[in-house]
């Protein structure tokens, strides 16, 4: 079963606001440098699509729910989280997520995903396309992953359908 995942509107208004920097400076660099500065210019440029290219092919695009596994489609490659290690799945607040520091991950270019921290819950690795819908899933071997589905209901029913002991 697929489950779409939709920006909210902070999403698009970063990536927006990040794609036109991003080709802000990649111009101005090209028609204002020298020539023999145009080394910084290709330097740069290559750090910037380089941070863009990474942001884009592994930000979620969609959720996939198997007898077997929680699938999350990224542009390079998809994670897999077997189902039978599940130990809680629950809809949490926004507000647990407050004081959240993201220790290796993005906040905002094409979705919030990667590494956080907070006290609330601890490490946790995020694949979120909003910040309004959030699932929380505790793994048996100690990981805590968030999801944001646009049905965030039906995702948790049939989240919860395989495994009914789940919270």
């Amino acid at each position: 079963m697929n489950f779409t995942a939709s920006n909210d509107r902070t999403t698009k208004i970063i990536t927006i606001a990040l794609t036109a920097l991003f080709v802000g400076i990649i111009a101005f660099e090209f028609f204002t440098f020298s020539d023999e500065a145009k080394i910084g210019a290709f330097v740069s440029t290559a750090i910037l699509v380089v941070t863009y290219g990474a942001a884009y092919i592994y930000h979620p695009i969609n959720y996939t729910l198997t007898d077997q596994d929680l699938i999350i489609h990224r542009p390079v490659s998809d994670v897999r989280y077997p189902r039978d290690t599940f130990e809680l799945v629950e809809r949490i607040p926004k507000e647990n997520l407050k004081f959240t520091i993201r220790t290796f991950g993005v906040g905002g270019l094409w979705g919030y995903y990667g590494k956080f921290y907070n006290s609330v819950y601890g490490k946790m690795t995020w694949y979120l396309t909003r910040r309004d819908q959030l699932v929380l899933i505790k793994t048996t071997d100690k990981k805590t992953i968030l999801l944001s589905p646009d049905d965030i209901d039906s995702f948790l029913t049939a989240l919860r359908s395989a495994e009914p002991a789940l919270g």
